[in-house]
C-alpha cells in the first residue's frame, strides 16, 4: 500500500477516533469548579477516549515515519551520505518527542476541561509528570479525580514504549542502510 493510499485510509481512522474522544468529552460539561467530582462511570469513558486519541495520534506518526524510512524517493537521497541518514534519525526523534508532547497537552486540556485542575501551566506540569510517570506529588488531584491520573500514567507508559520501539526501528534501519551502502562501495 502506498503512502498516499495509507493516508487516505488513515484520515478516516483519525476522524473516527477524534469524534469518539469528542463525544465522550462533550457529554461532560466544562466546569470552573475545581472540586466538582465526576459521575460514576464517566472516568472510564474519558480515559478510554484519551487512549483512543493518543493511539490514533501515534498510529499516524508511525505511518509517517514508516513512509519516510521505506520511501523509494528518499532511498537514493539517504544512501548517498551517512549525514543524511543521521538527519532522518534526528527528524524521527523530533517527531516522536513532538508527538509525546502533544499527547501531554491533550491530557492537560482534559484536566482543565473537566475542572480537575485550574491553571494552564499547572495542568501541563501535572500532565507531564503523570504521563512520564515521574509523579513528584507536589501537585495532586482531588480524590475523586485520581483514577484519571492513573489512566494517564498507564497511557504514558504505553506511548513511551511505543515511541522507544519506533526510534529503535528507525536507528536499526538507518544502520542497515549504512552498512549496505558501505558494502556496495567496497565492491
Amino acid at each position: 500500500m502506498t503512502g498516499q493510499m495509507r493516508w487516505k485510509h488513515m484520515k478516516w481512522v483519525l476522524l473516527g477516533g477524534a469524534s469518539a474522544a469528542g463525544i465522550v468529552l462533550s457529554n461532560y460539561p466544562t466546569t470552573p469548579q475545581l472540586l466538582r467530582c465526576p459521575e460514576i462511570g464517566s472516568l472510564p469513558g474519558i480515559v478510554l477516549g484519551m487512549f483512543i486519541a493518543t493511539t490514533i495520534i501515534h498510529t499516524v506518526v508511525t505511518s509517517i515515519q514508516a513512509d519516510l524510512v521505506h520511501s523509494k524517493g528518499l532511498s537514493a537521497w539517504r544512501s548517498t551520505s551517512s549525514g543524511r541518514r543521521h538527519l532522518l534519525i534526528a527528524i524521527g526523534a523530533l517527531m516522536t518527542a513532538a508527538t509525546l508532547f502533544l499527547e501531554i497537552l491533550l491530557w492537560a486540556w482534559v484536566y482543565r476541561h473537566v475542572g480537575a485542575i485550574h491553571g494552564l501551566e499547572e495542568s501541563i506540569y501535572f500532565s507531564g509528570i503523570t504521563f512520564t510517570t515521574v509523579g513528584y506529588g507536589d501537585v495532586t488531584l482531588a480524590k475523586c479525580w485520581q483514577l484519571l491520573s492513573v489512566g494517564e500514567a498507564v497511557n504514558g507508559v504505553l506511548m513511551a514504549g511505543w515511541s522507544a520501539a519506533q526510534l529503535i526501528f528507525l536507528v536499526q534501519r538507518m544502520m542497515t542502510l549504512s552498512s549496505q551502502s558501505e558494502g556496495t562501495k567496497a565492491d
